[in-house]
């Protein structure tokens, strides 16, 4: 949680995947203050799909999408919905720029926000809504140095980023 996915019709180098996935961990984490494991990428390539497996408007079509899924229930606007949409486009864009496919491949096309997470673990933590990750950190440290310990890489790069992150860091009253 969430899940970017992106169906693509051009060729995405390990490069270009990784600078994509990175930028988007980055940029979610620090919008909406939630650890950086949380995010998932997953590219699906359709260039080898029939051609009628891919449909819009009627008519047969190949584009590149990207269907996220968010947690229901959070009260996002249309407005921080479109600025979602607007920064992993821009994100797409920087990372697929220099390829050679021409210029009507290279876009992003579609993307489709669903807030269909009601509930989600990962990694054996049932995840608080957004807005709440501060505090379910501060209260899930202690399981998590436990797994750390135990080699976990994981949770060892989490700890690393609890204290490089200032939100995440108890407050001094």
């Amino acid at each position: 949680m969430p899940m970017y996915e992106f169906h693509h019709i051009l060729a995405i180098t390990k490069a270009q995947k990784s600078n994509i996935s990175r930028a988007i961990t980055e940029w979610h984490a620090a919008t909406f203050k939630a650890p950086r494991f949380i995010v998932n990428c997953r590219f699906v390539d359709i260039r080898a799909d029939h051609p009628d497996n891919n449909w819009v408007g009627g008519l047969p079509m190949k584009t590149n999408k990207l269907m996220i899924t968010l947690r229901s229930g959070t009260g996002r606007t249309e407005q921080q919905y479109r600025d979602i949409t607007n920064k992993v486009v821009s994100l797409w864009d920087e990372a697929v720029k220099d390829s050679q496919a021409n210029d009507r491949e290279k876009e992003l096309k579609d993307v489709f926000i669903m807030g269909t997470f009601d509930s989600a673990m990962e990694r054996g933590f049932f995840l608080p809504l957004p807005g709440k990750f501060e505090e379910w950190v501060a209260k899930s440290k202690p399981e998590f140095q436990k797994l750390a310990d135990g080699g976990d890489e994981i949770f060892q790069g989490l700890l690393k980023e609890i204290e490089e992150r200032p939100e995440f860091q108890p407050s001094k009253k």
